[in-house]
C-alpha cells in the first residue's frame, strides 16, 4: 500500500469559479487540492462538514481534485480557514483507516502462515502413517 500524503488546498481556481444562479450572490468557488482524494477520504470530509460549527455555514464538496465552496466571494478566506480544519480531520481519519487496514492485513497474513504450518504438519503426519 502506498503511503498517504495529506490532502490540502493548494490554490484558487479562477477559471472554474462562477455564479451558478444569478438571482443569488453565492458563487461556486473552486479550490485546487494537492490530490484527488479517495472515496473514503471524501466520506470523512463530508461527515466533518455535516454539523455546522459557525453561525454562517456554507456548503462545500469535492469534485475530482478540487474543493467547491458555495459562498460569497468576500467570505472565501474565512471559509478556507474552516475548511482547513475539515481537511485535517479527514486526513487524520483516513490515516487511521489505513493503519487499521494494515493491521488487519498483517493479522490475516499471520493467520494464513499459521494455517499453512498446520497443513504442513498434517501433511507430514499423513506421509508417515502406515496402514
Amino acid at each position: 500500500m502506498q503511503t498517504f500524503e495529506n490532502i490540502g488546498i493548494t490554490g484558487f481556481c479562477e477559471e472554474k469559479s462562477h455564479n451558478p444562479d444569478k438571482q443569488f450572490l453565492l458563487f461556486n468557488m473552486y479550490l485546487h487540492l494537492s490530490a484527488a482524494p479517495p472515496n473514503e477520504w471524501k466520506d470523512f470530509f463530508s461527515e466533518s462538514r455535516r454539523l455546522p460549527r459557525a453561525q454562517l455555514w456554507r456548503k462545500a464538496w469535492i469534485e475530482g481534485d478540487t474543493l467547491v465552496v458555495y459562498c460569497q466571494p468576500e467570505e472565501l478566506q474565512q471559509e478556507i480557514e474552516e475548511l482547513k480544519e475539515d481537511l485535517s480531520v479527514a486526513n487524520q481519519q483516513y490515516r487511521q483507516l489505513q493503519t487499521l487496514r494494515i493491521q488487519r492485513r498483517r493479522l490475516q497474513e499471520q493467520v494464513e502462515q499459521e494455517e499453512a504450518c498446520e497443513r504442513s504438519l498434517i501433511r507430514q503426519l499423513a506421509q508417515q502413517l502406515r496402514f
